[in-house]
């Protein structure tokens, strides 16, 4: 025990020292905003960049089941163009090529890799790896082929920190696809792979396997989304509102590959809340 002790007796001043620089840069950090960004900026990368490293070094024991999903997804996509292509086919569109102006587009997708995940916690984030220097933004939405992944929270140049479906903080505006009734999917902290449909009226019947989806009011996330299925309803004695459990379709725990939603109409929809903010304030 002696021998660890000394060092510490004959280096005391030294480590003092360094204690108390150590503090003086937390306190430095914590009370300025600028150092504050700089930090959680150079956290978020630092930490994206070992996530990444672990990520490249585990994803091999996954690839076989990945694959399958990638398989199932694209096969889907593949249904759903098709089914496009026989809607154009018997369409009265003109002949010849088809504009942008014909076929308005309102999103792309960005294609990201989920690096870091956790399922066990309240406050649940993922990490992906790309960021500002890709075009991701603070506030953007994140989907994968089977729902709403969350939202993104943080962003260095290369990678980007997002809070997850699985947060208590997350809200997501949802419908039940067969009546266009719309409340907020919320996760209760419970269990990862079921959330809870709120702010829905008693009155509305609801049935076992209904489909849950995105409604598309948020700007965020585009509508249509299916985001998981009822598995049953009853009434909250507080609200007096149907609290509707649903089973997400989604499977956090081996969540890979993801897209982050970008609206391309983002700016022109801010200006017009902007004017519409500004005459409301100019009214007597």
């Amino acid at each position: 025990m002696q021998f660890i002790l000394n060092p510490i007796i004959k280096n005391g001043l030294f480590l003092f020292y360094v204690l108390l620089s150590l503090l003086a840069f937390l306190f430095m950090f914590r009370q300025k905003v600028y150092h504050k960004a700089v930090l959680d900026k150079t956290s978020t990368q630092f930490s994206g960049y070992v996530d990444e490293r672990i990520s490249n070094a585990t994803q091999f024991i996954h690839l076989k089941d990945d694959n399958r999903d990638l398989q199932k997804e694209n096969a889907e996509l593949r249904k759903q163009l098709e089914k496009l292509k026989g809607e154009i086919s018997e369409s009265n569109l003109p002949s010849g090529p088809i504009t942008n102006l014909e076929f308005h587009q309102t999103y792309r997708f960005v294609p990201v890799e989920v690096i870091n995940n956790s399922v066990m916690k309240n406050h649940n984030m993922l990490t992906i790896n790309k960021g500002s220097r890709q075009g991701i933004e603070k506030g953007m939405g994140v989907i994968s082929g089977n729902g709403v992944i969350g939202y993104v929270y943080k962003t260095s140049e290369n990678y980007a920190r997002v809070m997850s479906t699985l947060n208590l903080n997350t809200k997501i505006t949802a419908q039940i696809k067969s009546n266009r009734y719309f409340g907020t999917l919320i996760w209760d902290g419970k269990d990862a792979r079921y959330a809870r449909l709120q702010e829905i009226p008693k009155y509305i019947e609801v049935e076992k396997g209904d489909t849950i989806e995105t409604d598309g009011k948020s700007g965020v996330i585009p509508g249509g989304i299916m985001l998981g299925t009822v598995v049953n309803s009853e009434i909250d004695e507080v609200t007096g509102e149907l609290d509707i459990l649903v089973k997400l379709k989604e499977d956090f725990a081996r969540l890979r590959y993801a897209q982050v939603v970008v609206n391309l109409e983002k700016k022109e929809l801010k200006e017009v809340e902007k004017i519409d903010s500004t005459a409301q304030n100019a009214q007597p």
